[in-house]
């Protein structure tokens, strides 16, 4: 029996503080398709090459008046423009999608369902 993709969290978040740093991009959250799983702030900053695991891109969130701890890398997938990424130990697949003439991020969360075949996610 085949498992079934489940419908995943999706939020929707615009670049701000545009060119205030080159390595890192602050973004707000605009939109979310249920109870959000990421703060309302985020930011996405270039691999520093302090992890192992060597992604492109990390993503930290606000906590407070801070920014917080690192959630996840950013990994480039065989589709323009995608990174993957997982919170938990691989335990949930998150999937960043980039639409750099706009300057907005949308973030794919599916909650308890971990893959690396994306094929079957994006289309």
């Amino acid at each position: 029996m085949a498992t079934q993709t489940p419908k995943p969290v999706i939020h929707v978040y615009k670049e701000f503080n545009v060119g205030k740093c080159k390595t890192v991009k602050y973004y707000e959250l605009i939109e979310c398709s249920n109870t959000p799983i990421f703060t309302t702030q985020i930011h996405i900053s270039l691999n520093q090459n302090c992890a192992q695991s060597t992604p492109d891109y990390w993503l930290k969130i606000r906590e407070g008046k801070k920014w917080g701890r690192y959630i996840t890398g950013l990994f480039k997938t065989h589709f323009p423009s995608i990174y993957k990424g997982d919170t938990q130990r691989k335990k949930n697949l998150v999937i960043f999608k980039f639409s750099h003439n706009e300057n907005i991020l949308t973030i794919e969360c599916f909650k308890d369902y971990y893959t690396n075949d994306l094929n079957k996610i994006i289309s």
